[in-house]
């Protein structure tokens, strides 16, 4: 048996477009979560799971439509495979894994779900070069400013500003570091730092 199952967590405004192509595919059964909601009664996902039989097929248009995260559609590709049913994405065919060689489809699978583990480390590494990137482009056109000091001379806030002239007061009178970190709330890097600037003056 065929079915249609679609997650549309982002998209509430598509729902109907997408029951169109379900009446296009001829598929009868259809499962779909819209965005969101407080009700705790049992998802379409987990309906559809309970419904599934050894030699289905479950459809997903595209592989965002099965859950709003890579960690919820790892799991959910997961869960479709425990039940011996293909899972077919209309718009990747590649990853239907039907060789007619049961080994290669099982190799071909395990792949897939190796790369679901690792998109989420490797959207985060790409994100945090892009942000050096940035950085190296804004410093090369001087207008790179950097992180904003908390505690400084020159910091815009005049509570956080006064607090740095405090902080830089009691070391200079000698406070040890606990107590100036009780008495300002401020943490012992922060003071270290401010340490470290009348050191060097």
């Amino acid at each position: 048996m065929k079915m249609v199952y679609a997650a549309m967590h982002d998209n509430k405004s598509g729902i109907q477009f997408l029951r169109n192509q379900i009446t296009e595919l001829g598929i009868k059964q259809s499962f779909i979560d819209p965005s969101s909601s407080k009700d705790t009664s049992k998802t379409e996902f987990q309906l559809m799971l309970e419904k599934i039989q050894l030699g289905d097929k479950v459809i997903v248009m595209t592989l965002n439509h099965l859950g709003k995260n890579y960690h919820e559609i790892h799991d959910r590709v997961i869960s479709i495979h425990s039940k011996k049913a293909q899972l077919v994405v209309t718009d990747a065919h590649f990853l239907d894994f039907e060789t007619g060689n049961q080994q290669f489809n099982e190799l071909g699978f395990q792949l897939f779900v190796d790369l679901l583990e690792e998109i989420p480390r490797i959207k985060r590494v790409w994100n945090k070069e892009r942000h050096l990137q940035g950085i190296q482009q804004a410093k090369e056109k001087g207008i790179y400013k950097g992180k904003p000091t908390t505690y400084s001379a020159d910091t815009e806030n005049p509570k956080n500003r006064a607090t740095y002239f405090q902080i830089k007061s009691m070391l200079m009178s000698g406070f040890p570091i606990a107590t100036i970190k009780k008495m300002t709330g401020v943490t012992r890097s922060t003071i270290y730092r401010i340490k470290k600037e009348l050191e060097q003056t």
